[in-house]
């Protein structure tokens, strides 16, 4: 099942080697670990660039976007087998 979202979330991400690594993702007071990040591409919306992050809890995958301008995550896809 494919579901567009657009809700805000907490993201607990890891720097490395000039990327950023979403770890952990906080949504609808649940916490799902971040197993796989399988894209991460940018975009201009506007003036400003966003980035967005296709991820794996296992489960489900989740497309993350990070608003750099505002530090502000959001949940904008979820995508599960039910």
């Amino acid at each position: 099942m494919h579901t567009f979202i657009h809700d805000p979330i907490d993201v607990t991400v890891s720097f490395s080697q000039n990327k950023i690594l979403p770890k952990l993702m906080r949504w609808n007071e649940r916490d799902y670990k971040i197993e796989t990040v399988n894209l991460v591409h940018t975009t201009k919306e506007g003036n400003k660039r966003v980035f967005y992050f296709s991820v794996s809890d296992l489960t489900n995958y989740f497309k993350l976007k990070l608003d750099p301008e505002h530090l502000e995550w959001y949940l904008v896809e979820l995508y599960t087998d039910g």
